[in-house]
Order: structure tokens, then C-alpha cells, then sequence
């Protein structure tokens, strides 16, 4: 500054850094013909970044902003998160900050797709979107979770994402080493809507705000539907016996309150609320099976006398019910997908309106005898928060024990909505419903013997899932891809995506656990299908392909919840808590190694559902032997051994075909509930034989039966089950390679057979017979190609069938029998090029199809034929690999 002091009234327009960079002086004359006036051409001001300050105003460094959140309150559009493209470009949409010294160490992380996990029954994410802070010592660690769940702006941005309305996520854990050998821990998981133009400090920080949507226009009518908790057995439903509502009002003139009830508001001689459906019984009013009761408390109703709805603070109900009940409740402030309908609610209205109801109470068990008669007390609000608080504790090698234990409360908050409050930034009316999760799990383990034991209980209405905002601060309680957030993710694959759709998270394309053995996160049953070109015919159907692929069928597992699917290979759409929510029970066991390579296993599961007359009580053991001998081969022998008394339904979706394939197109398979009282065995032989060079002999051997102590066993719709179910299937395989000079032989053949009875009585049985022979060919022709071929013979015949009596019969159809002819040609090269490795493969397939059928002759007798078909594929593919 004292370098321009001079007083002068001429204009000296010098920029101040053009002057220090480049000696520019405005006032003198420009010729770039001079040797000294070489033209030098400005460079980016921004090249080597911004400058930057810090909040004391202290220099940080030149550079690039990557990432800024900031929450300034009270302010509109206070809540703003920007994201340089640089962030997603240079640093992959993650940057690792931290520091260490001796003991201790931390790390921040920011990031759009951080696999995250406090404990199992609070917050598990494959992909979280926010910020992480860790701190580890040698007995401590803590972890902080932090993020705006409603927008944590997963894209590039060119100026903060601003909103007024939000829903902010705060997670944390810390764990404490006890001694040696026990581990305590503490956990907090909060998602809650927050307004910016509030005070940070006004209310309840755990329980959030209203946001400007949900308070914009007083709550005028409010519906409780009363219902079957349990309507598939059609009767033991929600019985009303008495109904009462508080309503507190407040003159926000003079701060007084005044609380009135039912019989203060509704106006003498007429019927408020209106009330909707049900059974009259002695005493009281049923809803089974498909029933409803409606109650309808509509403030605009000329019955009412009560408060006006700008003056309503809060609405509490109180009703005395029993048996097996179901409570949702639903208001004109609840929105949902489709438009409002106008109250009073009826059954016809509610099933073609379909409103945004959230259900808050439910049943204990399924009771019908009306001995859990009680007061069922509840209040009425827009869900503004979800809290679940908890502790672990952890201990390993104690008296050879090692023990894992958790409890968590899930707190459910709402609030009244009331515009005055909200203009006025005060506090509303905050209720709030809880729900408990525990598990324990014990093992141990002293050669020969060892032992598990669990214990768990997870309430029905135990919730991990968040209600968030949308910009204009209004929800949709009944989109969940568009309002809901997860704290524990369903991703039974285990991979980088979570399995279901939700907002502001990019889904799983590709859903098949277990069905990577391989590790190239390829379907094993699909291995040729890929994210660019997809194939949906699966390798056990597939020309050459079938050979090495069984049918999963023929696999073998755990079947604990006895839906008659391996557990590990199950794909369904809940979060993956270690155990199903609304289930309570303990699984135990004991086993001994009776041999290094056999081992022995007995043990018993109790499960029961909290909100049902439901359980699973299975007694169970279990052998398997698995020995390799280096000069013959190996064998493996799995026996499971089960008697089981499961009414607990388990539904689930079958794994995706192929990459391409919708997850939410897939169906939903139901439970046939097939062991309700039923002796299970399942045997798994495995044989495979590599004594001489080249050669290698594989052989199966599945046999699984389902007996039915029941006299008459049937499914959850009624539908008859057999009183044996079975599937018997075996398996053998030889490939053989040798070489005949430069030439490669390798021939093949594989016999297949399966016979399966289902469990309807309604369903054909199958049984089948199929036999492939291959033959593979190779040979070198330049120092990087080669040319291959192959020819496959393939014969199935269909066994259940009688082709004698089909042509008694006159039957003019498909006996299930065919037989196929497939020859391919492939030519292979690879190739250096531009610093990668080319595999270029061009050739052909064709294949000939031989259908058996029988047909009706001109004589008017019936014989069977055959109609060939023909299937050609030609390619030309070219691959890039490092």
C-alpha cells in the first residue's frame, strides 16, 4: 500500500498481479516487432488452483476444493454439500485423510461408496455415501458416521447443493478392550428430518424436526384401521371393545392448553368417528381375516365440536383390544404416491386409493381367545426420526469359550404437525414407539470336540429404515425407492451393491448368492454372460457348456429355515440382520471329529415369531467326510438328517439368470411350508478320480426325501402335499486329454440322471435321462493361433411318460425325448497391440435338433416322428486384456 501513495490525479490502472508476473504497464506504448516485447501470452490464473482460507483466516494452501458440507441454522437453504468434478476424477469419489502417533491413529474418509459396518443389527452399508472419521489405540476405537441421507449429492457439482429441508444421518461406536480378553462396546445410529430455518437448539436433537411440507396446512382428518395380523387363517382377528381419543388444544394467544376426549368433541346424537366395517360380537367388534375396521376422525365433520384443527397439538388414541391385531394409522398430512383421498375412508376407498398408512402396533403371538385384552394406548404423528442405541460386548478364549452379544432399542419418533408452532419455530408434540433386537452367540472348540450355541430376539417392528425428505420437505411414506434409507442394507451377495432399490444408491443388477465360486463375479450358472453382451441361456443348457455345469439341483448345503432351498444360495428382500426380524428363538449344537477328515454333529433349533402362532422346531444331525488321496482322488460325503416342525413361512427370489436381468422383475417364490412335521434326509456323495494323467472321473450322487408324518400335509393356500416328496439324482463325467503330436484330443461324456417328486399333489413328477458325448479338438497352426473344434452328441429321454399308451391314447404331442448334433469352429489368436493383449476368436455353431413327437398319420393311426430343427451362430469377438 505504501508503494502507492503517490498524489496524483491521474489514473494508474495497474493490475496488480499482471505488473509482479509479467512487468505490464498500461501507459506505455506496445510494439511486439521490439526484441524486448516478445508477446507473452497469459497463463490460467486458476492453473495451479484456487487460494484458500481457513475459518481464522489463516492461508491454507493454492489448490482445488474437492468437497465441502456445511449446516448454517437458523438459514434458509442452510444445509449445502459441493463436490468438485475433481473429486470424483482424480480421487474415484473418495479421499483418505489421517495421521498416527504410537498408539494412536485416525482417519477421515470421505466418500460415495464406503463399505461401512458398526455392528449387525445397526448399520451395515456396501456402498455409503458421507463422511467417516476413525480413531483406533491399542485398547480403543471409535468410528463417526455423518452424512445427508436425503441428497449426499452423489454427482459433480459446479455450486453447493443447497436445501432448506433435510434428513441428516449421525452413526457412532465405541469399543473399549476389558482386560485381555473382553471386548464392551456402545453404539448410536440417528437419521432425522431437520429444517434450516430453525434454530439448531430448538426441540429434541435426536428426534428432529418438521420440515416445511409437513407442516405447511393443518391436519384435518385422521383414519385408524384396525386388522388381521394374521388374516390367512381367517378368524382370532383385532377386536374392539372400546375406543377413546385425547385431543389437546392450545390458544396460541394466551399459551393455554386444554385437553378434552371423545365424549367432550363429538357432538350429541351423532356418530363421530365414523366408524367402518368389522363383526359385531358379544361385546365387541371383530376384524378377521380380510376385515377391516375404519375409524374415521375427520375434523371438518359437522359431528365434531372439538378444537379448531389449527389449534390441535397432539392426538392421542386409546383403545382396548385383543386378540390378534394390526394397528395403521393414516392422515391428509401423510402423503404417499397417489393422490389423497377425501375422508371418511371406507374398504372400497382404501383399496382403490391406496393411501400411505404406517403401521405402529401390532400383536404379540396369535392369540384368539381374547385373553390378551389390554389398553392399547398410541399417539398420532409424522415420522420425524429413527434412533437405535445399543451396546456389544465381546470376549474370546475364556475357559475356551469365545462369545458375541448385542442389544439394541430402536426408538420410532413422530411429531403432531401444527403451522403455528412450526412458523414460530417451537417445539411440537414428539411421541415415539420402541422396539428391541438381542443376540448371543457361544462357541467352542477343544479337539475333538466342539460346540455352538445362539439366542436372539428381534422384535416385528424393530426398523433400520428411515423415512427421508424430499427438497420441498414432503414424503412419500409409501415409495420406498424414493423415501426411504437404509441403515442395514439387503446384499445377500456380498458384493460392492446393495440388492434392493433405494434412493440416492445405485442397485445390483445381478443377484446370485453363492453362485460365485470362482470369484469372477460372473453367475457360475451363466459364466459366457457379461455386463456388455448378455447371454440368458444358462450353461447347463448351453452346447459344450453343460458339460462342466450341473443343474443346481444337484447342489447341496444347510437348509435351516426348511424352505427347501440352501440357505447360503438364498436371495430375499429383507436387511441382512444375522437373524429375520419378528423371530425369536435359540439354535444349539455339539459335534465331534470321529476322524481328521469325518466329523459328527447333533443339535436342535427353536424358533418361534413374535406376531404369529408360528414356529420352527427342528432336531437335526448331521455327518460329512471329506478325504483326498494323492494318487486316486477325492471323496466327500455330506448326510443331513432332519425332523422338523416349521410353520414359519420363508419366501424368497430365485438368483438372476443373467446380468441384464431386472432384480425387481424376478418373482417372489413362496414357502410351502413342506416340513411341518416331517422326517428330512439329504445325501450328497461326491467321487472324483484324477489316478492317471489326463484323466478325470467325476461322479454325484444326490438323494433327498421329505416324509410327512401328517395324514393330510398341505401348503399355506391349502393345497394338498404328498406324503413323500423326493429328488434322487445322479452324475458321471470323464474327460480325457491326450496328444496325438501337435494335435490336442479331448474326449468326453456325461450321463445325467434325475427323478423328482414334488410336494403338491398337483404337480407331474419328473424323471429324466441325459447323455452327452464331446469331442474336443486342437491345434497349433502359427506360433499365436490356434484352431479349434468340437462336435457334441447329446440324447435325453423323458422316463415318465408311457409313449406306448400316449399313442393308444391318440396324444399329439411332445413325448420328451430328443436328441441333438452340435459342431463349432473356432479360430484363436493372440496379439500384442498398443500395449495390450488382443484375443481375437472368430467361428461358427451349428447345431441340429431332433424333438420326438407323435403325430396322426393319413390312415388315421398314430406313430411317433421326429421334426429337426436347426440353430447357427456365427462370431467374430475381440477381447483387450493387460
Amino acid at each position: 500500500m505504501f508503494g502507492a501513495l503517490d498524489p496524483s490525479v491521474k489514473k494508474w490502472h495497474v493490475p496488480q498481479e499482471l505488473y509482479a508476473e509479467y512487468g505490464w504497464r498500461q501507459w506505455e506504448y506496445s510494439n511486439y516487432a521490439r526484441p524486448e516485447d516478445n508477446y507473452e501470452r497469459y497463463v490460467n490464473t486458476v492453473l495451479e488452483g484456487d487460494y484458500f482460507y481457513d475459518v481464522y483466516g489463516n492461508f491454507i494452501n493454492r489448490g482445488w476444493l474437492l468437497y465441502d458440507w456445511r449446516q448454517a441454522q437458523p438459514q434458509q437453504e442452510g444445509s449445502s454439500i459441493f463436490k468438485g468434478s475433481n473429486f470424483g476424477g482424480w480421487f474415484s469419489a473418495v479421499t483418505v485423510s489421517g495421521d498416527t502417533k504410537g498408539q494412536y491413529s485416525y482417519a477421515i474418509t470421505v466418500g460415495n461408496r464406503i463399505r461401512s459396518t458398526l455392528t449387525p443389527l445397526t448399520f451395515s452399508k456396501p456402498a455409503f455415501s458421507g463422511v467417516q472419521i476413525d480413531f483406533a489405540s491399542d485398547r480403543y476405537q471409535a468410528t463417526l458416521l455423518a452424512s445427508r441421507i436425503d441428497d449426499p449429492v452423489n454427482r459433480e457439482t459446479f455450486e453447493p447443493a443447497a436445501q432448506t429441508n433435510s434428513t441428516s444421518f449421525v452413526g457412532g461406536r465405541m469399543t473399549a478392550q476389558v482386560g485381555d480378553f473382553i471386548t464392551v462396546g456402545g453404539t448410536l445410529v440417528d437419521a432425522r428430518n431437520a429444517n434450516t430455518n430453525l434454530d439448531l437448539f430448538t426441540g429434541d436433537p435426536i428426534a428432529g424436526n418438521l420440515t416445511t411440507g409437513q407442516s405447511a396446512a393443518p391436519l384435518t382428518a385422521i383414519a385408524v384401521v384396525l386388522s388381521d395380523d394374521s388374516p390367512e387363517d381367517g378368524e382370532g382377528g383385532a377386536a374392539l371393545f372400546a375406543h377413546d381419543v385425547i385431543i389437546k388444544s392450545r390458544n396460541f394467544e394466551t399459551g393455554q392448553e386444554t385437553t378434552q376426549r371423545l365424549a367432550d368433541v363429538a357432538r350429541p346424537g351423532s356418530e363421530w368417528p365414523i366408524i367402518f366395517g368389522g363383526f359385531e360380537r358379544s361385546g365387541f367388534l371383530a376384524a378377521d381375516g380380510t376385515e377391516r375396521i375404519i375409524l374415521n376422525y375427520d375434523f371438518s365433520d359437522p359431528a365434531y365440536t372439538g378444537p379448531n384443527p389449527t389449534e390441535i397439538v397432539s392426538v392421542d388414541f386409546d383403545y382396548i383390544l385383543g386378540n390378534d391385531y394390526r394397528v395403521a394409522i393414516w392422515s391428509d398430512r401423510q402423503e404417499g404416491q397417489r393422490a389423497q383421498p377425501s375422508p371418511p375412508l371406507t374398504a372400497e376407498i382404501i383399496d382403490n386409493s391406496r393411501p400411505a398408512f404406517i403401521i405402529i402396533k401390532r400383536a404379540d403371538g396369535n392369540v384368539k381367545d381374547v385373553s390378551n385384552l389390554q389398553s392399547v394406548r398410541f399417539d398420532y404423528g409424522l415420522p420425524t426420526a429413527n434412533l437405535i442405541t445399543g451396546f456389544t460386548i465381546e470376549g474370546t478364549r475364556i475357559a475356551g469359550f469365545d462369545f458375541y452379544g448385542e442389544w439394541n432399542r430402536n426408538k420410532r419418533y413422530a411429531q403432531y404437525p401444527n403451522a403455528a408452532l412450526f412458523n414460530a419455530g417451537k417445539q411440537h408434540k414428539i411421541s415415539s414407539e420402541r422396539s428391541d433386537a438381542w443376540m448371543m452367540n457361544l462357541t467352542r472348540s477343544t479337539y475333538p470336540f466342539f460346540g455352538y450355541g445362539e439366542a436372539y430376539s428381534i422384535d416385528p417392528l424393530y426398523s433400520t429404515t428411515s423415512y427421508i425428505v424430499a427438497e420441498n420437505g414432503t414424503v412419500q411414506y409409501d415409495n420406498a425407492q424414493r423415501s426411504l434409507f437404509e441403515f442395514v442394507d439387503d446384499n445377500d451377495d456380498q458384493d460392492r451393491l446393495p440388492d434392493w432399490f433405494r434412493a440416492n444408491q445405485t442397485s445390483d443388477p445381478a443377484i446370485f448368492p453363492g453362485f460365485d465360486a470362482n470369484n469372477d463375479f460372473i453367475n457360475d450358472f451363466n459364466q459366457n454372460d457379461n455386463g456388455r453382451v448378455s447371454n440368458v441361456i444358462p450353461d447347463y443348457d448351453e452346447p459344450f457348456l453343460r458339460f462342466a455345469t450341473d443343474r443346481p439341483e444337484f447342489l447341496f448345503g444347510i437348509d435351516m429355515n426348511n424352505n427347501a432351498w440352501i440357505d447360503r444360495y438364498e436371495d430375499d428382500d429383507l436387511p441382512d440382520y444375522p437373524y429375520k426380524a419378528d423371530r425369536e428363538g435359540y439354535n444349539s449344537y455339539v459335534g465331534v471329529h470321529v476322524h481328521p477328515e469325518a466329523r459328527l454333529t447333533v443339535g436342535r433349533t427353536d424358533e418361534s415369531m413374535l406376531s404369529d402362532d408360528r414356529h420352527s422346531r427342528v432336531n437335526y444331525a448331521m455327518f460329512t467326510f471329506d478325504r483326498s488321496h494323492p494318487t486316486l482322488g477325492r471323496l466327500r460325503i455330506f448326510d443331513m438328517a432332519k425332523r422338523a416342525e416349521d410353520t414359519i413361512p420363508d419366501v424368497r427370489r430365485p438368483a438372476s439368470a443373467n446380468i441384464d436381468e431386472n432384480a425387481v422383475t424376478r418373482p417372489v417364490i413362496d414357502d410351502l411350508l413342506p416340513a411341518q412335521d416331517t422326517w428330512i434326509n439329504t445325501l450328497w456323495i461326491g467321487l472324483d478320480y484324477t489316478g492317471i494323467a489326463g484323466l478325470e472321473i467325476d461322479n454325484i450322487l444326490k438323494h433327498e426325501i421329505y416324509h410327512q408324518m401328517d395324514d393330510d400335509p398341505r401348503d399355506p393356500d391349502g393345497r394338498s402335499l404328498r406324503g413323500n416328496s423326493s429328488f434322487t439324482g445322479l452324475i458321471n463325467k470323464v474327460d480325457y486329454s491326450f496328444d496325438a503330436g501337435s494335435l490336442n484330443l479331448r474326449p468326453r461324456v456325461k450321463s445325467e440322471y434325475f427323478r423328482q417328486t414334488p410336494f403338491r399333489r398337483e404337480e407331474d413328477k419328473r424323471q429324466q435321462w441325459t447323455g452327452m458325448g464331446i469331442l474336443l479338438t486342437q491345434l497349433p497352426v502359427f506360433s499365436h493361433t490356434l484352431l479349434q473344434g468340437g462336435l457334441e452328441l447329446l440324447w435325453q429321454r423323458e422316463l415318465v411318460q408311457d409313449e406306448d399308451e400316449m399313442l393308444d391314447l391318440g396324444l399329439t404331442q411332445e413325448t420328451g425325448d430328443l436328441s441333438s448334433v452340435t459342431l463349432a469352429v473356432q479360430l484363436s489368436n493372440t496379439s500384442d497391440y498398443l500395449g495390450y493383449r488382443l484375443t481375437t476368436q472368430i467361428g461358427l455353431r451349428y447345431g441340429s435338433i431332433a424333438t420326438e413327437l407323435i403325430r396322426q398319420r393319413t390312415d388315421g393311426s398314430f406313430a411317433k416322428r421326429s421334426e429337426r430343427t436347426t440353430e447357427t451362430t456365427s462370431f467374430l469377438t475381440i477381447l483387450a486384456g493387460l
